[in-house]
């Protein structure tokens, strides 16, 4: 078995390390928000953890209520501007917890007044040294240069937070089911995803499409797919793909459709049908039993994203495998990328 395969496998396990070593260190920041006001949430991220953020504008807009944007690092790192970060929390989110672009939105968030916190899975790292609270993933180490165990552990945890700080105990339940409905996913992807992935052998571009919370899954699928293929890949919001991009999907283009149960769903069919006039082939990935990967009801649309990046995971993978190339190891990359 690669090493890829086995860490995707590994998530249900890893969620619930995740959900318990987190308990005590979520309950002093959600503590420290409330002493402090927070007015606003600022998220710093890169790649897949950028990807686990866009989850999390959605989320604690949901639950909290509070205005939550993504940072802009260059503006610090290139720009060198000042910003004033008083009255925000900033959440710094990295696996590695080195990235010098994340550190350094950090730092200057820290000086400028805001409550800082992180989200890693490396503890001692630079990052958890600058942030006043540290929240671990303790996914274990990771070795396939591909994310798997450390995106939805990070989800997790933005859930457990979220569900924290609004005190809903609802969700707060509900997400300790996630990882056995994780468990359930995988099964019933036994073999399913292998045989989507033979189909899409020759594809040269690969869309993905998903509205509002579940944009981040289409993200990250997009995401895993290029890596680990070398496919081109597009992620769209499908009110952004409607505005315009739609006219340049040419026929038998493979589009892989998130429709999981909850308020995106009715027009996510509806853009699936537009798709499908153009010729393009629709791939759905729902609860229905006609989707070409099936999703399992996760009891709220609130946590289904940690679920719902499982067969994407599980395509990656499978094309990969059936193109000859090395999925733990891909060309030109390495697990810990350096930026500015």
């Amino acid at each position: 078995m690669s090493i890829l395969l086995s860490e995707i496998n590994e998530q249900p396990a890893a969620l619930e390390r995740a959900l318990t070593g987190s308990k005590d260190a979520i309950a002093e920041l959600v503590a420290a928000i409330k002493a402090r006001d927070v007015r606003y949430v600022i998220l710093a991220a890169r790649g897949t953890s950028d990807n686990a953020a866009t989850y999390a504008k959605y989320l604690l807009q949901l639950t909290v209520g509070v205005p939550c944007g993504l940072a802009a690092p260059s503006v610090h790192t290139l720009y060198e501007a000042d910003v004033d970060y008083k009255d925000a929390l900033v959440i710094g989110v990295s696996q590695s917890g080195a990235g010098d672009d994340i550190n350094e939105v950090m730092t200057q968030a820290k000086k400028s007044g805001a409550l800082t916190a992180a989200i890693t899975n490396t503890e001692g790292s630079k990052l958890s040294q600058i942030a006043e609270h540290v929240l671990f993933c303790n996914a274990g180490v990771e070795k396939a240069v591909a994310a798997t165990k450390t995106y939805t552990t990070t989800l997790g945890i933005f859930a457990k937070l979220s569900a924290r700080w609004a005190g809903n105990n609802e969700l707060a339940e509900t997400l300790w089911r996630v990882p056995d409905a994780m468990r359930k996913e995988l099964a019933m992807l036994e073999g399913k995803a292998q045989t989507v992935a033979h189909s899409l052998t020759h594809a040269e571009r690969i869309l993905a499409v998903a509205r509002g919370l579940h944009l981040c899954t289409a993200i990250e699928s997009s995401l895993k797919i290029a890596e680990t293929t070398h496919t081109t890949t597009q992620a769209f919001s499908s009110a952004d793909l409607l505005h315009g991009p739609i006219a340049s999907v040419p026929a038998n283009t493979p589009c892989l459709l998130l429709l999981p149960d909850g308020k995106t769903k009715p027009m996510m069919l509806e853009v699936a049908a537009k798709l499908a006039s153009r010729g393009a082939r629709v791939l759905t990935l729902s609860t229905d039993a006609d989707a070409a990967l099936p999703l399992i009801n996760t009891g709220t649309e609130l946590l289904s994203p940690l679920v719902d990046i499982l067969p994407a995971q599980l395509l990656a993978y499978h094309l990969t495998v059936a193109r000859g190339l090395d999925p733990d190891n891909p060309s030109g990359l390495t697990k810990v990328t350096v930026t500015r």
